[in-house]
């Protein structure tokens, strides 16, 4: 009976880990509304995970411009280990690869991202977007995901589970960030920043046609919601 209580105590503890993106109040709303509400959410979103990256980046900053003056030499053992947790992290291959990190821990367009959103989770009306706080159509081959009901036979795929939507966000920044897939939008936001350049999400998004099986489409698709939507103002 000890064993049962436990048992149901951490099956409900991990239940209460998944915490809903949106609550029926929002599903009440116009379409309209959900817009307004739902860039708005994202926006906030991230914000947070930006800062995060800001936070590496001026990590990998000064930790470049130390050991650079030092020549490498007598490296502060905790800074190194944080170095290769973001190697690992953004699946940088050479740990000293100053470029690599530069490239990778970045940024993209407000308005790519919050476009995305809206069309990969139905403005959170999805059921992904509902069961999964998933906003950005990530899969997963692991034990812990939703199988889609449209799955083609012999795919084993599955829609991945976050526990909250800022996990959500945090994923989809890190998968444009590190998947080779992504190597040509990472190669035209880097000239964009040495360049001086502001990062325009329509522009962005001709660089990723690969996340889409639609390609192309995907592409006017994107740049159809942030015209509509005016999201470029966010960039």
């Amino acid at each position: 009976m000890k064993l049962i209580i436990i048992l149901l105590s951490s099956f409900l503890f991990l239940k209460a880990e998944f915490i809903a993106g949106f609550d029926k109040h929002y599903y009440a709303l116009s379409i309209k509304e959900k817009r307004e509400v739902f860039i708005k959410k994202i926006n906030a979103l991230l914000d947070v995970s930006f800062k995060e990256i800001e936070n590496e980046k001026e990590f990998i900053d000064i930790f470049f411009e130390e050991a650079i003056k030092n020549n490498f030499r007598k490296l502060n053992t905790n800074a190194v280990q944080k170095l290769w947790s973001l190697k690992e992290k953004y699946r940088v291959k050479n740990l000293y690869d100053h470029k690599e990190y530069q490239m990778r821990i970045q940024k993209v367009p407000k308005s790519l991202a919050i476009a995305q959103a809206i069309i990969e989770s139905a403005t959170g009306t999805s059921r992904f977007a509902k069961e999964a706080n998933n906003l950005f159509g990530e899969w997963t081959w692991g034990e812990k995901g939703l199988i889609p009901k449209e799955r083609s036979e012999g795919k084993t795929h599955k829609i991945r589970i976050f526990d909250t939507l800022q996990e959500s966000v945090d994923s989809y920044l890190l998968n444009l960030n590190r998947h080779d897939a992504y190597k040509e939008f990472r190669a035209w936001r880097w000239d964009a920043i040495n360049q001086n350049e502001k990062l325009d999400g329509k522009e962005a998004a001709s660089h990723l046609e690969k996340y889409s099986e639609i390609k192309s489409n995907y592409t006017k698709l994107i740049i159809s919601i942030i015209n509509q939507h005016k999201l470029d103002e966010l960039d």
